[in-house]
């Protein structure tokens, strides 16, 4: 039989996630609103600027897919190269414009090179999370323990931001989040260049792909479309309350002093819950498990839409109880991906398989982002500043409303496909019982 990782070799993969998190949050969330009110951008240009750096960090993720298949057998040497662009980017973004560049210049170059730097990461980070063991229930352990350390990323930056601000300036608060972020990403890194070195050169995670080219548009029309598709609505369904959270708890509930406190019992919830996820996928099916969680996100998430301002309490518990359909979305997914490449035997273009699973939730934040700032700068929103009850009624529309819609059509498509093709992880862990039979062996 196939041995389980260890729990400490699962944890030396997984700490990685924690500062990628980390450094998620405050560029998606605190920088545009940083650059608006401290430094004065408008936010329709904000959103414009968004638009444009996150389509360009999308379209870019199949040539990062491409280039780590290529040299897979300097992967290492590829997320290395990623976590330095990132910390160039951070510090770019959280230091301000320098050298009388012009704010929305600096602002968009330096989110261009974070960004990217984030990409090669996280995509190279998810791919080998997918297959340094074959066995499906392992696959989604490990990717469950990865989003978990995602998570408390996520919750330490949800927490500190706040607690900069509670005793100096909103710059130089950003400018101790950075640092705090450094550390947390040496120390991080430290401990994956171990696991990195575990690795046998012969492993498929460092060997090169066999593919003459791009695979972007054959993966993206092949036998997986629809995987891709459900995918894209779910992403997309997140992403706009997701970009529009900060303008909600602030200029419509008036709890902006509480935002921390909200992302707090959204992520914790959702840390809380991802090992009951991997119980039920293991249970029921991975499809199965993820479609109950989309259904849960719905009906308590739609709730959000018939708050008034000041509901801080109702709020905080729709923050819990739609903080716990989370761990599924994160942990799912890249799992079910590597039943998927598995099952096509195409493991030697399995990072691209993961670029384009990186690409949606950027097409879909790219969308939500451009979509959702331009149509309240035409409506007048004015962030931080009292807006009249029409604009007020648009904003609790787009950022409740219609993701609830969208994310039932995604839950209703996902049905289908999986009415339509079966249980893939089901087919694949037989596989995987019955080639273990034979002494195959992974890390451990």
């Amino acid at each position: 039989m196939t041995d389980a990782p260890s729990r400490y070799a699962v944890f030396q993969y997984s700490i990685l996630a924690l500062p990628l998190a980390f450094a998620g949050l405050p560029l998606y969330i605190h920088a545009p609103d940083f650059y608006t009110r401290d430094l004065g951008l408008n936010i329709g240009l904000i959103g414009m600027i968004l638009l444009a750096v996150r389509l360009f960090d999308a379209i870019q993720d199949p040539f990062i897919g491409y280039l780590s298949d290529k040299h897979a057998g300097k992967r290492y040497a590829i997320v290395s190269i990623g976590a330095v662009m990132l910390v160039i980017g951070m510090a770019a973004v959280f230091y301000g414009p320098q050298l009388s560049i012009p704010t929305a210049v600096w602002f968009t170059l330096s989110m261009i090179l974070a960004t990217t730097g984030f990409s090669i990461v996280t995509i190279n980070l998810n791919m080998i999370g997918g297959f340094w063991h074959d066995d499906p229930k392992q696959r989604t352990r490990i990717s469950a323990f990865r989003e978990a350390f995602a998570l408390v990323g996520l919750l330490i930056a949800s927490v500190l931001p706040a607690v900069f601000q509670s005793f100096t300036s909103a710059e130089d608060a950003f400018r101790i989040l950075f640092w705090v972020f450094v550390v947390i990403l040496v120390a991080g890194f430290i401990t994956f260049t171990h696991f990195m070195k575990r690795i046998s050169p012969e492993h498929k995670i460092t060997k090169a792909g066999t593919s003459k080219g791009l695979s972007f548009l054959p993966i993206l029309i092949g036998p997986d479309r629809h995987f891709f598709g459900v995918c894209f609505l779910a992403q997309l369904g997140s992403a706009i309350p997701g970009v529009m959270v900060l303008f909600f708890i602030r200029d419509y509930l008036g709890a902006g002093n509480l935002f921390g406190l909200f992302l707090f019992l959204y992520f914790i919830a959702g840390a809380a819950l991802m090992r009951v996820w991997v119980k039920l996928a293991d249970k029921t099916g991975k499809e199965k498990a993820w479609l109950a969680s989309m259904l849960l996100a719905v009906v308590t998430f739609i709730w959000a839409f018939f708050l008034q301002p000041g509901d801080v309490i109702a709020y905080a518990v729709i923050c819990v109880l739609s903080g716990m359909a989370l761990g599924a979305d994160l942990a799912l997914p890249p799992s079910i991906l590597a039943d998927r490449v598995t099952r096509q035997k195409t493991e030697s273009e399995a990072t691209q398989y993961y670029a384009l699973l990186a690409f949606i939730p950027k097409t879909s934040i790219a969308i939500a982002s451009g979509v959702s700032f331009l149509v309240l700068g035409q409506l007048g929103f004015v962030a931080g500043t009292q807006n009249t009850p029409t604009v007020m009624q648009s904003l609790i529309t787009l950022y409740a409303l219609i993701p609830c819609l969208i994310k039932l059509i995604a839950a209703y498509y996902l049905w289908r496909m999986h009415k339509h093709e079966g249980d893939i992880y089901a087919l694949d862990k037989q596989n995987f019982d019955r080639n273990s039979c034979h002494g195959t062996r992974s890390i451990s």
